[in-house]
């Protein structure tokens, strides 16, 4: 086939491997080679003063190795994709290694399939991911049908109280033993303090402690945080949504584990189902017969509309409140081309 001008078309295929791929290095590169700022910026800096610099930054590393650097040293952190192209593409490619990121919904929203999803892709970059089941309702099957390989897995469910995860978690990351980390889920964590009172007795359900869990996890993810970063240990949190408002008015769906979860995370992502119209179907035959005498076709609901939206991102996602309608399929979880 050939276009006005007599020249042979391109193909789809041949358009797109004609265009040429960048990495996340050369995009840096080309940013900086076309911003005259920074050309600018490095000559007025005088050579006798970036000699007392550096001079300083060994006297500093000495004290506390790596401690500082230029930001030309930084290296560009690693990714772990969800395996899903347009939810890849929502995210900037996924999770970035050796920070948190944060999953919330109600319940039934695909959280968890995502997290499996995303287990997948890491194990085929040959990473080692753990998987911390505190509502343990962690599914075998489903596991190996998503193509989880559970000879790699380590899952970790004989635990009875969030500091035991939480101490779990920065040991695996302060060892550098695992690459990805996923907590399943902020729900579940329950403080030892609101099983036991400080002599060891059980405490009665009537006793209440304010705001605990908010406080266990502040405290975790400020102790956590420097040894996920060193050993680019990926995190991820699945939460639950909580209503937030003053009695019945300007209520909104919040996250539960106090406002310390959304500041140290470096994307938050919010899941939700959609319009029930939006739904997948699929045509199936009833017991029920028409006129003619023929079985009648209905439509057979065989997953929902998920909802994704950026709630807070650090990364070349996109930008914050970004929303992407994808369908879930109860058997075979989220839509992938």
């Amino acid at each position: 086939m050939s276009n006005k001008r007599g020249r042979p078309r391109k193909n789809k295929e041949e358009i797109i491997k004609s265009q040429p791929t960048y990495t996340d290095e050369d995009f840096l590169e080309e940013k900086i080679k076309s911003n005259p700022l920074i050309e600018k910026n490095n000559n007025q800096i005088s050579q006798e003063r970036r000699d007392r610099l550096n001079a300083t930054l060994r006297e500093i590393n000495k004290i506390m190795p790596g401690a500082v650097k230029y930001a030309s040293d930084e290296p560009i952190k690693e990714k772990i994709p969800f395996g899903i192209k347009e939810i890849d593409k929502l995210t900037g490619n996924g999770a970035i290694c050796g920070n948190f990121i944060v999953i919330y919904g109600s319940e039934g929203t695909g959280k968890t399939t995502l997290v499996l999803n995303q287990i997948v892709t890491a194990q085929k970059a040959g990473k080692i991911c753990a998987y911390i089941d505190l509502e343990h309702g962690f599914n075998k099957e489903r596991a190996i049908q998503f193509g989880i390989n559970l000879e790699d897995l380590v899952l970790i469910e004989g635990i009875t109280s969030a500091e035991e995860a939480m101490d779990i978690t920065i040991k695996l990351a302060k060892e550098k033993v695992v690459d990805y980390i996923a907590i399943d889920s902020i729900q579940a964590m329950a403080p030892i303090q609101e099983m036991e009172s400080k002599k060891g007795k059980e405490k009665s359900m009537a006793d209440d402690e304010m705001a605990l869990l908010a406080r266990r996890m502040g405290k975790f993810l400020r102790v956590c945080s420097p040894f996920i970063y060193q050993g680019k240990v990926a995190v991820l949190l699945i939460g639950q949504v909580r209503t937030e408002g003053i009695g019945g008015f300007a209520t909104r769906e919040g996250l539960t584990g106090g406002h310390g979860v959304k500041h140290w995370s470096m994307m938050t992502i919010y899941i939700r189902k959609g319009q029930g119209t939006d739904a997948p179907v699929e045509r199936i035959e009833t017991e029920e017969l028409d006129e003619k005498g023929k079985k009648v076709k209905k439509n057979q609901r065989i997953g929902f509309d998920a909802v994704l939206k950026i709630e807070k991102t650090k990364t070349n996602s996109q930008s914050e409140l970004s929303e992407l309608h994808i369908p879930f399929y109860f058997k075979t979880g989220f839509y992938n081309e």
